[in-house]
């Protein structure tokens, strides 16, 4: 640049002039060290001064035949004589300013147009000269008027254009360069920004790989587990460890009660939970039947009717519920609080445990089903009685338990004395009901501890946990006693005009120390029941 300025200089015929090259030499550091700062006007400012310097230097020329005038954009816009430091008040000069039109080359304005005629009327110069008005900064503009017929002065206007002309291909380079290294400082920070938010896009999807994982291992392990009351305490922990809370319960329907009434709790004390309950039409239930994603406690509480409830579980310090959906009905719902971050549920935490109920609704429906199909295979389909092989478990299970607390356990079997001609004289179906009646009339008879089983045709057996030989016969004639008295259907027809059984018993260990030995003489005593003469008790006996 300091060689193009310079032959700019000889080019117009002032290189030689005195002083012109130290003013040069000054306005060019100046231009060097403000190429980053041209829009700071105070530095704006300092760049005017240094270019009056080397306009002083360089017109001395032209002294008597032009005047040089100057207004800053940022100031009050006067414009000022540059040869004294006095402000003449020119009604802000926008007339001119305004011609520019943001452009910093050359305007020459001949004598007798409207702009030098309205710098005529402001005495900025005589009638019959000439302005040059041009700009070198985004802030500085200067009116030059001049004598048109005085060589000197339009060699020196010609001179002004050129200048004003390169410095203005300088600065725009230099506002191209700066805005182009603006640019890419401000792409470099998007970058930066956008490397930041891939990282934080990385991070979260890597916990949802981590999330996806964990679920894939928790349905794997939920969908395994079959029975109900260990496959909800496991779905609790499963909540706590997920989701990161202190807190979880569970309330499930009850088939017998028919209420929600069967309590599971992690990290809650069950003394909060002694009277949770809930009956089949309360609110919240029929909210869930019609609302089936978690959903927050305090948003619940907005709605008068929920208010005693939540505020009920909020003290047990549960902050969410979601419901568990088996067959299109809520089967219980389940509850969670105290996030281990003292944060308040979000987004995440509800998204996850909605996964996890789903998970949990579809086990407890697998649990429940499997329950189902369990008992079927387990329950006598006409006497709705324990079947056979529930018989057999259930015996040598108890007959382990009795071995191992040093206890007794007792089996009573009992057949039906000549059912054979009841069922043939009445029919198959009056000898259905008859059985049915007798395991009825069982069921009844006994504790609630004891096991009644249809064994097989008219025989049935009773499993007695913790009853002594001796106390046999009080149960036995108990039993026998009510199927005596009962009013089964036309049973004159049998001999005796009445329908009646006979029973055989035997305990453990005293009797015998395994299921078979235990059956096989519980059924001879019956044996010996029907030898003398039915309707009665007899208990195993060595001799």
């Amino acid at each position: 640049m300091t060689e193009l300025l310079e032959r700019l200089i000889g080019r117009y015929g002032y290189k030689g002039q005195s002083g012109v090259s130290k003013a040069l030499n000054e306005f060019l550091k100046l231009i060097n060290s403000l190429r980053d700062v041209l829009d700071d006007p105070q530095a704006q400012t300092q760049y005017h001064l240094h270019f009056l310097s080397f306009f002083e230097k360089i017109s001395v020329n032209i002294r008597g035949v032009g005047k040089l005038y100057y207004a800053l954009a940022h100031a009050d816009q006067d414009w000022r004589p540059a040869e004294q430091n006095i402000s003449v008040p020119f009604d802000k000069g926008r007339i001119l300013i305004k011609q520019l039109d943001g452009q910093a080359v050359c305007k020459l304005f001949s004598a007798q147009s409207t702009e030098q005629k309205w710098a005529v009327e402001k005495q900025m110069m005589p009638a019959h000269y000439w302005a040059c008005l041009f700009r070198i900064t985004p802030y500085s503009y200067y009116l030059f008027s001049y004598n048109n017929s005085q060589p000197e002065a339009k060699r020196f206007v010609r001179f002004v254009d050129s200048l004003v002309r390169t410095l203005s291909a300088i600065h725009n380079e230099r506002r191209e360069t700066r805005e182009l290294h603006q640019n890419i400082k401000r792409l470099e920070e998007q970058l930066i920004k956008k490397e930041g938010h891939l990282v934080s896009v990385e991070r979260n999807l890597r916990r949802r790989v981590y999330e996806i994982h964990n679920l894939l291992e928790v349905s794997s392990e939920l969908y395994s587990i079959l029975n109900l009351n260990q496959l909800i305490n496991s779905a609790l922990l499963i909540i706590v460890g997920q989701i990161g809370c202190q807190r979880s319960l569970a309330l499930l329907y009850d088939n017998n009660l028919r209420r929600y009434s069967k309590k599971y709790a992690k990290g809650v004390d069950p003394l909060e939970l002694s009277d949770f309950e809930l009956a089949v039409d309360h609110p919240i239930i029929t909210y869930f039947e019609h609302n089936r994603r978690a959903v927050t406690v305090e948003h619940l509480a907005e709605k008068e009717e929920f208010r005693p409830f939540s505020e009920y579980i909020a003290k047990r310090r549960i902050e969410v519920l979601a419901p568990i959906i088996h067959s299109e009905r809520v089967q219980g719902i389940i509850g969670s609080g105290q996030l281990l971050s003292e944060q308040k549920f979000g987004k995440d935490e509800l998204d996850i445990l909605n996964i996890l109920i789903n998970m949990i609704s579809i086990s407890v429906s697998n649990a429940q089903t499997y329950e189902e199909v369990k008992n079927l295979s387990l329950t006598d389909g006409m006497t709705n009685l324990n079947n056979y092989r529930y018989f057999e478990d259930r015996l040598k299970e108890e007959i382990n338990r009795a071995r191992r607390n040093n206890t007794q356990v007792s089996l009573l079997m009992l057949d039906i004395d000549h059912f054979k001609n009841y069922n043939d004289t009445l029919g198959h179906q009056a000898g259905d009901e008859a059985l049915r009646s007798v395991g009825w009339i069982l069921k009844n008879a006994v504790r609630e501890e004891d096991i009644v089983n249809r064994y097989g045709g008219e025989e049935f057996c009773v499993i007695l946990p913790g009853i002594p030989k001796e106390v046999i016969p009080i149960l036995g004639e108990r039993i026998r006693s009510k199927i005596d008295e009962y009013p089964f259907y036309k049973e004159n027809v049998q001999p005796g005009g009445k329908l009646t059984v006979s029973l055989g018993g035997s305990c453990f260990p005293s009797d015998a120390d395994n299921f078979e030995d235990l059956v096989y003489k519980a059924d001879q005593a019956l044996y010996k029941s029907k030898s003398a003469g039915r309707n009665c008790l007899t208990l195993y006996n060595e001799s």
